[in-house]
């Protein structure tokens, strides 16, 4: 009996194993989207059960064998075609497992482009950005969108599955499993099979062979193991058409290493490379970077509805193959309804030529529209006292949100009112108009009182400079304004040696990055140093030494006046490779990197005097490092506050609770005090020990990178969504607060509309403090009273910290402008 019981589990055990799943692959003759007699099958689509992978023979037919954990079967959709159901549930028991395709231009052309989500994260609602994405798709016409995980636990993963799937999205919609999915059940992966089916599997547009892989690890346990996804994907590969690129998607990072691999254990890897393997494509860590891995692209993507948790803008990314497997991308930001603005000539203003030799305008424009991309911006240039057309044309785009053009003017025309008519043009059959007034003179060259240099953020190494001698006045003149090619993220502007320093951010596999040289009396380009990746912080000057950090952990010395390299450190991190905070320079000394890479260097040099031993690197964060006396000052979210011994590295302390590890704005050190604001609160900290003296918890978030503008009477700070807040400095008292017009898109940490975001520090000049804020506007604020004096609309998100130099101050936006304002 014993014997016989034995043999009986041992039948049960191998029947599964032994088990057949036939079914057949047919091609929808008549598009009726029903099988039936007029129906041909399909040879060559491969077909698996999750472990094994075949081929359809020339009758479209598949003979699968099945493993333990055969739940479904699936088929890779085959370039030309699209199908409503690419997989079958194994628990239905079929007798034949068959499937339906229809022919498909929209998948089988080489070149053809994919939406990436990511992250949503969706818990209460789904909210506006749905109807942007839809949209966009509309006008754009992807091959596919697909959703890189985190969709997001019970709540999330079954409103996704009614609410952006292929039909209501009006393409073919692909979903990854994040830890997040991995929820309560049977296995992590239960909820998610149910709505979604198989957490692996692959697909073909074009001549790319896309494949889809599960996160190894979550929230709750797996069925699966990376085993089983190991020899599933080494089967997968194995049948890929000759000539066919690899793009992988999974909702981590395989490996931060170059030597690209996919890894169960130490006996079963795969070398990706083997595959001519383009891209993986990733999410879950909530910001958006693109690295260049010997030769694979790896581009993570933040969050299209919420602010990053670097800070990273809330956007999804377009994501285009051309015909020779190349891929290029670009960020999206959704929420931004169609809308323009003339930034040069700015109206009612005096404009000068763009050149001294020539009668040449520069027409600048910013211009943006979530649902569709801009397809032109055209001009018209008129006399404003008989609407003489003079000059008509279209703008040329230099960034995202950026587009301009330097214009003949006639000789005759020096010194009169001019009207300027812009018009952009979406995809989607939209426009937005704008206009301006303005007066043209040639020669036209306001006054500038020369000042101090503005060394780094907020003009020192302690960011005390935010009130200073500087003698800048209302109303403003717009000096000039020139483009540096690509965005401009939270990198305060430098003004040293009547020269201006600025670096730039791209987060697309184009990686246009670099520091730029400006002339401070005329905007001319003096010079541009390209770097590897995006430099998304702050940069400092000393003796004629300009540092910068760039997000792949490369620190740069050049000489300020030529541009040429002095020397370079790799910032290694012992963790993943990724930088988004701010450097700071005092007395010779650089203070670069974060966690394990956080070091001092000679400035002359670059040779390190010390490397933190104490604390790890944690979520990338937007603080920059200050010096205040004896001690470093850092931080990382979700993680603290550090205090370090400026000298040797020591940690001398750490402030993580009451809201102090949630944060990513820096200290100002004034008054042998740290003055910062963090999560919900304002506090002030003696640097040596890091005791907390004061905190003061206010009704706004205030997970934003301001660092407080400290006067005699008043401390001034941004936040999250209620715009500007200023505290009475003797009782903490709410004094006043500005609420700026709602964000153009989202940045502070899990934010979303409708919210009122100022990233920035605020700076001030004889009595009125000027911010930029992410609603595009410059603001120009009443220091005591929390009037708003005056505001100018740049069109763009302002995250980059102005800076102040006699009667002239220097504005970056997001769009990559610099514009140099003056005293009238």
């Amino acid at each position: 009996m014993k014997r016989l019981s034995v043999i009986l589990i041992s039948f049960l055990l191998y029947l599964p194993l032994s088990a057949q799943f036939k079914g057949t692959v047919y091609v929808d003759a008549d598009q009726s989207g029903i099988f039936n007699k007029g129906d041909k099958p399909l040879a060559g689509v491969m077909v698996t059960d999750g472990l094994n992978v075949v081929k359809t023979d020339k009758k479209g037919r598949f003979s699968l064998p099945g493993f333990e954990k055969t739940r479904f079967i699936t088929i890779t959709t085959p370039a030309g075609y699209k199908t409503q159901q690419f997989y079958l549930s194994t628990k239905e028991n079929r007798k034949s497992y068959d499937f339906l395709l229809s022919e498909s231009e929209q998948t089988k052309s080489k070149e053809h482009s994919f939406v990436q989500i990511t992250d949503t994260e969706v818990t209460s609602g789904m909210g506006r950005w749905v109807t942007d994405l839809k949209h966009y798709i509309k006008n754009e016409k992807p091959a596919f969108l697909i959703h890189t995980g985190d969709i997001c636990y019970e709540p999330g993963l079954t409103m996704h599955n009614q609410v952006v799937n292929s039909q209501t999205m009006d393409c073919p919609v692909y979903y990854c499993i994040g830890n997040h999915d991995l929820v309560k059940g049977k296995y992590g992966e239960e909820l998610y099979e149910s709505l979604y089916g198989p957490t692996w599997y692959s697909f073909d547009i074009g001549n790319i062979h896309y494949v889809v892989t599960p996160i190894s690890h979550g929230d709750n346990p797996t069925d699966y193991t990376l085993k089983d996804v190991y020899n599933w994907l080494k089967n997968d590969l194995a049948l890929m058409k000759k000539g066919q690129a690899l793009i992988l998607f999974n909702h981590d990072l395989f490996t931060a290493s170059d030597t690209f691999v996919f890894k169960a254990d130490n006996e079963h890897i795969l070398d990706l490379r083997a595959f001519n393997t383009k891209a993986q494509i990733y999410g879950h860590m909530h910001y958006n970077y693109v690295r260049n891995q010997n030769g694979i692209y790896t581009i993570c993507t933040g969050t299209l509805d919420k602010g990053g948790i670097d800070h990273s803008p809330s956007s999804f990314r377009d994501i285009k193959v051309d015909a020779n497997n190349n891929i290029s991308t670009e960020l999206r930001y959704a929420f931004i309804e169609p809308q323009i603005a003339i930034v040069s000539p700015m109206n009612n203003q005096t404009t000068a030529t763009a050149s001294a030799d020539e009668n040449l305008l520069l027409v600048s424009v910013n211009t943006y529209h979530s649902q569709a991309k801009t397809s032109r911006v055209s001009y018209i240039l008129s006399d404003a006292d008989n609407n003489q057309e003079i000059a008509k044309g279209n703008l040329t785009s230099l960034t995202d949100w950026n587009w301009s053009e330097n214009i003949q003017i006639p000789v005759n025309e020096n010194g009169k009112r001019l009207n300027l008519t812009v018009t952009s043009f979406f995809n989607d059959g939209k426009k937005a108009t704008a206009t301006s007034q303005f007066t043209y003179q040639k020669d036209f060259n306001p006054p500038t009182i020369p000042g101090k240099d503005w060394n780094t953020l907020l003009q020192n190494a302690a960011h005390s400079g935010g009130i200073n001698g500087s003698q800048i006045k209302l109303p403003l003149q717009l000096q000039w304004t020139a483009n540096t090619g690509s965005n401009i993220f939270m990198t305060s502007p430098i003004i040293a040696g009547q020269r201006i320093f600025i670096a730039t951010t791209d987060d697309n596999v184009s990686l246009n990055t670099s520091i730029c040289a400006f002339d401070f009396s005329s905007g001319k380009p003096l010079w541009k140093f390209r770097t590897a990746n995006s430099i998304k912080n702050t940069i400092a000057y000393e003796n004629g030494v300009v540092i910068a950090q760039d997000a792949s952990c490369n620190l740069y010395a050049l000489d300020a006046e030529s541009g040429k390299l002095l020397w370079k450190q790799y910032i290694n991190l012992d963790s993943y490779p990724y930088l988004t905070e701010g450097v700071t320079i005092d007395k010779g000394v650089v203070y670069a990197g974060i966690g394990t890479g956080l070091s001092a260097y000679d400035l002359k040099t670059g040779q390190t005097i010390w490397t933190n031993k104490d604390w790890k690197q944690r979520e990338g964060s937007t603080t920059t490092l200050t010096v205040a006396g004896d001690v470093l000052v850092s931080g990382t979210q979700w993680g603290g506050l550090y205090g370090n011994d400026i000298r040797t590295g020591k940690l001398l302390w750490k402030l993580s609770g009451n809201g102090l590890g949630n944060r990513g704005a820096s200290p100002v050190y004034k008054d042998g005090t740290l003055w910062i604001i963090s999560s919900k609160s304002f506090f002030t900290i003696e640097p040596k020990t890091g005791k907390v003296l004061q905190q003061k918890e206010l009704s706004a978030n205030l997970d934003v990178t301001s660092t407080p503008l400290v006067t005699e009477q008043e401390i001034i700070f941004g936040t999250a969504d209620r715009g500007v807040f200023a505290l009475d400095k003797s009782t903490l008292f709410n004094k006043w607060k500005v609420e700026t017009s709602p964000s153009l898109v989202y940045t502070a940490p899990y934010s979303s509309p409708p919210q009122a975001g100022v990233e920035t520090s605020p700076v001030a000049s004889q009595g009125i403090v000027y911010l930029g804020a992410s609603d595009g506007y410059l603001y120009a604020i009443d220091q005591a009273t929390g009037i708003i004096k005056d505001k100018y609309n740049l069109g763009a998100p302002v995250f980059s910290t102005i800076a102040v130099s006699g009667n002239r101050m220097v504005v970056c936006d997001f769009a990559g402008n610099v514009y140099c304002f003056s005293s009238k």
